[in-house]
């Protein structure tokens, strides 16, 4: 009996480790410049100060309903510039990568940064 139920308990600690591997999170931030944001790359720092880096180079990126069309660029990715404030849902590889599956603009960057690249393209 002792041993039926410790066999339960481990089933279930198991198969929730199981289930919690490769559950998308979902984190806001500007971007921001990092230390090497290498083509399909971004930095995006939360208001805590954290910075992540996350690949976003097979991520579908997409601008929220609120940006005006007057804001938007033809291709969202090319807006993925420093001081664009970001949505992101990644998942967190066993590297402690971010890898991202959407990335959503939600206050596309103004003034001189407008043109600084950040890594954004796609490969």
């Amino acid at each position: 009996m002792q041993w039926s139920r410790s066999w339960r308990v481990m089933t279930l600690v198991l198969w929730s480790a199981v289930l919690m591997a490769g559950t998308p999170g979902s984190f806001r931030g500007t971007v921001v410049d990092g230390p090497s944001a290498p083509k399909g790359w971004i930095y995006v720092q939360g208001r805590n100060g954290m910075a992540r880096r996350v690949e976003i180079a097979h991520a579908r990126v997409a601008y929220d309903e609120a940006v005006p069309a007057a804001e938007r660029r033809s291709k969202p990715e090319d807006a993925l510039v420093i001081g664009t404030e970001v949505r992101v849902t990644a998942e967190q590889g066993s590297d402690g990568e971010w890898k991202a599956s959407d990335v959503e603009i939600l206050k596309p960057a103004s003034g001189e940064h407008d043109h600084a690249a950040a890594g954004a393209g796609k490969s």
